[in-house]
């Protein structure tokens, strides 16, 4: 009854004042006595998403995951970007999965209650009904990668000690309620409310948006169970979603940072789109760039600034970007080549990324004037990515040309010259150098999941990675530990066997 309770409260804020005060009051507000129209399941669905947003963008719970970042100095990502992790980090918040579970709660809680709504069109029924499914799929497919075994709870009222299922088995779940929705959704640009309107917000999931999370589960169940056959069908999903005429790569490098970056442009797929709120902006949405972005974005700053959290070497930036008409180099960063110049005395070397740009300041009060929040969205899944995903699985299945043609595509945008092996190298790492400079600093984990999928982590991670023998990795090295909320009266938990090996309890 607390998830009710909860969902509830929050889905107000997507009520407009005059509809909330023109409300009938109700003492107390049960699944009896909500489920009842789609304007109901319209709530409970935003409420839903509401509680995504603000737990998967949380940059006190979630951002330490990130352990494939490519900045020179790390601050408090250096221990697990070197899977270095003690005990009392391990004890943190950073490896709990609660959040995670909030939201899949909140998605099996939209699930167990919506068949209590009455004469509700099946068409718009199935819409809601695809929601859940494809969210609580996605959040499921998305722990898995960072835990590998988890419990899987399908219901709200399923409170009972839970053991870890294997990931193959939550894998094989997320298909079955991936492929459920995408029947259920439309197209994105065919998106409605509950009024008729477009929905042009890519929070919400559409038929792509499961495509899109189908191709990269696929190719996530391929790589790390060793199923290659499944990069066929990932490169079918993939081809579903390019050819979705609602989507369409942006013209060039400045577009993707001041339209894609923004949010909701026809490049994006899947994103955290964040409300100029207190409950969304002033502590969450875009937190990478909180953490790397300084001078010159960041209000009453100068280049001699000291820099937080996160930062790059203008040398790491030439290496990571070595074509000089790579449009990246400069929309990314703040004239690189002339920062380059300026004495290190004052720069200390380091580049000024400037990939999110979009910001928001307090107009009143002490702070009048200085920074308040990114409004720029959290990008999850964009046509891009896909478009390299597809790129790596067609070299995986031998359509060399094919892949170069993807990768050329992605690097021609970005005023780059076609691929060459003399010049770029082996194909395989040619893709991922590309993944690594296109989605600099976007998503939530996204260039380590890309590294683990494609078997790249002693090669392309730090410290211990570059040590790990097989036996390592067949005993869960490369997933976070369980923290240790997931052992509170809960006997059937265990924990990852190399973490249990490095100092982690049971």
């Amino acid at each position: 009854m607390k998830y009710t309770v909860f969902l509830f409260m929050v889905s107000l804020f997507f009520c407009s004042c005059e509809d909330f005060l023109t409300e009938e009051p109700e003492t107390e507000v049960t699944n009896n006595n909500f489920w009842k129209t789609e304007k109901d399941l319209e709530v409970g669905v935003n409420g839903m998403y509401k509680i995504f947003r603000f737990n998967h963008g949380n940059n006190v719970s979630v951002h330490l995951r990130d352990r494939g970042l490519v900045f020179d100095g790390l601050g408090t990502w250096a221990k697990p970007s070197n899977n270095d992790l003690s005990g009392a980090w391990g004890q943190s918040s950073c490896t709990h999965w609660e959040m995670d579970y909030q939201v899949i709660m909140n998605a099996n809680l939209v699930l167990d209650n919506i068949s209590r709504a009455e004469g509700v069109d099946p068409v718009r029924y199935r819409f809601y009904e695809g929601q859940a499914l494809a969210l609580r799929a996605y959040m499921y497919f998305y722990i898995l990668r960072h835990w590998g075994d988890v419990p899987l709870i399908l219901h709200v009222e399923d409170v009972g000690e839970k053991a870890r299922t294997p990931w193959q088995e939550v894998a094989e779940f997320c298909i079955s309620d991936l492929k459920q929705a995408a029947s259920m959704l439309p197209v994105a640009t065919e998106m409605k409310d509950s009024d008729g309107n477009p929905i042009t917000s890519k929070l919400f999931i559409s038929r792509g948006t499961c495509h899109a999370i189908l191709a990269h589960l696929y190719a996530w169940k391929a790589a790390l169970n060793k199923e290659p056959g499944l990069n066929k069908t990932a490169i079918l999903y993939c081809d579903s979603v390019i050819s979705d005429h609602s989507y369409a790569l942006a013209g060039n490098v400045k577009e993707v940072c001041e339209v894609v970056i923004k949010g909701n442009s026809p490049e994006g797929i899947f994103e955290a789109d964040y409300e100029d709120t207190e409950y969304d902006l002033k502590s969450w949405g875009s937190y990478v760039a909180g953490y790397c972005q300084f001078w010159p974005i960041v209000p009453g700053t100068t280049p001699a600034s000291a820099r937080r959290g996160l930062t790059i070497t203008n040398k790491t930036v030439y290496a990571l970007y070595p074509d000089e008409k790579d449009q990246r180099r400069e929309e990314y960063f703040y004239k690189l080549d002339s920062m380059a110049r300026v004495a290190t005395s004052i720069t200390k070397g380091n580049a000024y990324p400037r990939k999110y740009r979009h910001t928001l300041l307090y107009t009143s009060g002490s702070s009048i004037g200085k920074m308040r929040a990114y409004e720029d969205n959290e990008i999850i899944i964009r046509l891009a990515d896909i478009i390299l995903l597809r790129a790596e699985l067609k070299n995986k299945t031998g359509d060399t040309r094919g892949a170069i043609a993807d990768l050329n595509l992605i690097r021609e945008r970005a005023g780059c010259s076609p691929y060459s092996v003399e010049v770029d190298g082996d194909l395989a790492n040619a893709i991922q150098d590309e993944r690594d400079r296109e989605f600099f600093c976007e998503g939530v984990s996204i260039r380590y999941f890309d590294i683990v999928r494609n078997g790249m982590f002693r090669e392309r991670l730090r410290g211990n990675f570059k040590t790990l023998t097989d036996q390592d990795v067949a005993d869960g090295a490369l997933f976070v530990p369980v923290g240790e909320l997931a052992f509170s009266d809960n006997t059937l938990m265990r924990q990852t066997p190399y973490w249990k090996r490095n100092g982690f309890d049971n």
